[in-house]
């Protein structure tokens, strides 16, 4: 499952605050990683692959699959916690916390044993198997709250810059937008009187001419999710070559509400005391893709194997819609609000590549590892008349290649089974220090003819960045936020 379900909730506040669409909703549904969907695979930090005989290596490597010698059903369920601490323009931290329950996912396996005159093969092509599942890949839930005195300029500095060049009667209401709401969100800013014009095309902020501090405190309220359905099949060459592939349809669906809000430290008393922002967001779709893997086995203890994931083709719908709540020095209020849109675009993720290795201790247990390779510059949207031309060179230009790392081992005493992992996740954005995310997880296991109990805990220590709003000419104030996650997961599994 996704590093702890919490990286992509993660990712949706990375960088910088979303108008529209950009590069940011590309990283979102691209920046998905899965660590396992059973207690097994996330206790040993995703590191999977080339051992097989899991649900977790159906979106690690599929060729994993064909070590499974007998059918099995899994259903994995449990509970996460997070804390988000974030710090803005020095600031109180903020805190908030969310405890929520999840279900990873629900597998089957099948398993077709060839045979030789009634007797088992064991030569040629031993068995085939399939595998059906549905699994939990990303959470978006998360809720981010920060708050500062900005001595250096306002977000309707911002607006004023946004709406530069723009003919004022473009910006001035008619009767149309005062019934049935405004067309844009820089509309209702001049409606308000929060910018005002030097001349035609030329804007500024209108608070008082002797700033010298503005309270600024923000909310992020982000939900959904992206489920998975996969259908993959392996087979058993003479347990020597193990290969594998899988599709992938993804269900997707995401909410955010950002709410930004400021005061102003009023010298004089013509103008707006407080307002408040807020962005909605709601977006929906579908996608696909697929895996393909290998998975050489020497001998009795070594196990290599090598992956390609394909990119996944989503097909997205956003319905969003402003709001803007404004309290004047006079006391005297405004509720502007702008008409629901609708839009429709593609994003296709990256192609990503992975390395498997496990050296087998007999029965006594096994270290594994895992690497993956990840291109986020490849990222990219589309839509119709070319529209997105412009944001897929700015992600050409501010992403890069990524390396994620997982490990983990396992050590095994008659039925039991205990383990240990950790994976590290590459930083997708090119000359930033601002992300990083580390995740180290144990569990333990008994492990019986006809059955299986697994129990994982995994904890995830994460820090992301976030820019509310840019002002050409001025250093960007950032919220920098620090993210703790525990997860506890268990998954019950029936052989047959």
């Amino acid at each position: 499952m996704k590093n702890l379900i919490v990286l992509i909730a993660i990712v949706t506040l990375f960088c910088s605050s979303v108008f529209a669409q950009s590069d940011v909703d590309a990283l979102r549904y691209s920046f998905i990683s899965p660590t396992g969907n059973s207690a097994r695979g996330m206790a040993l930090g995703g590191a999977v692959g080339a051992l097989g005989a899991d649900p977790s290596t159906v979106h690690s490597n599929p060729a994993g699959l064909a070590q499974y010698k007998s059918g099995s059903f899994n259903i994995t369920s449990g509970s996460i916690s997070l804390k988000n601490e974030s710090q803005y323009l020095k600031g109180n931290t903020q805190t908030n916390n969310l405890f929520k329950p999840v279900l990873p996912g629900i597998n089957l396996v099948t398993t077709n044993r060839n045979t030789v005159n009634g007797q088992p093969a064991k030569t040629g092509w031993i068995n085939t198997n399939f595998s059906l599942g549905w699994n939990k890949v990303a959470d978006f839930n998360r809720n981010m709250n920060y708050s500062g005195t900005n001595t250096q300029n306002s977000f309707t500095d911002y607006v004023a810059n946004y709406s530069s060049g723009v003919d004022a009667s473009d910006l001035a209401s008619n009767a149309e937008q005062e019934q049935q709401g405004y067309y844009y969100f820089e509309n209702m800013f001049w409606q308000a009187f929060l910018i005002d014009s030097i001349s035609n095309g030329n804007y500024y902020a209108y608070y008082d001419n002797d700033f010298t501090q503005m309270a600024q405190t923000g909310q992020i309220i982000t939900k959904g999710g992206m489920n998975e359905f996969n259908l993959s099949f392996a087979a058993n060459y003479e347990h020597k070559l193990y290969i594998g592939f899988g599709l992938n349809v993804n269900r997707i669906r995401y909410s955010e509400q950002n709410i930004f809000a400021e005061r102003d430290y009023p010298i004089t008393k013509n103008n707006w005391n407080s307002y408040e922002f807020t962005r909605n967001l709601e977006t929906k779709g579908t996608g696909f893709g697929g895996r393909l893997g290998v998975v050489f086995r020497p001998n009795n203890s070594l196990r290599f194997g090598a992956t390609i994931h394909t990119p996944n083709l989503m097909s997205l719908k956003d319905n969003y819609y402003d709001e803007l709540y404004v309290q004047n020095d006079d006391n005297s209020t405004q509720d502007l609000r702008t008409i629901d849109k609708e839009f429709s675009y593609t994003i296709t993720t990256p192609m990503k590549f992975g390395f498997q290795a496990a050296y087998i201790f007999e029965k006594q247990g096994f270290l594994s590892a895992e690497i993956e390779s990840i291109d986020y510059s490849t990222m990219s949207l589309t839509a119709d008349n070319n529209l997105f031309s412009t944001t897929n060179q700015v992600i050409a230009n501010k992403y890069s290649n990524a390396i994620n790392l997982k490990l983990g081992g396992e050590y095994a005493y008659e039925s039991f089974r205990f383990r240990g992992g950790y994976a590290r996740m590459g930083n997708p954005i090119k000359n930033s220090a601002g992300f990083s995310n580390n995740q180290i997880s144990l569990g333990m296991g008994v492990q019986e003819r006809d059955w299986a109990f697994d129990f994982g805990v995994v904890k995830s220590l994460s820090k992301d960045t976030y820019i509310p709003y840019k002002v050409a000419g001025s250093v960007a104030n950032a919220v920098n936020s620090n993210v703790n996650g525990t997860m506890l997961v268990l998954t019950l599994t029936s052989k047959f």
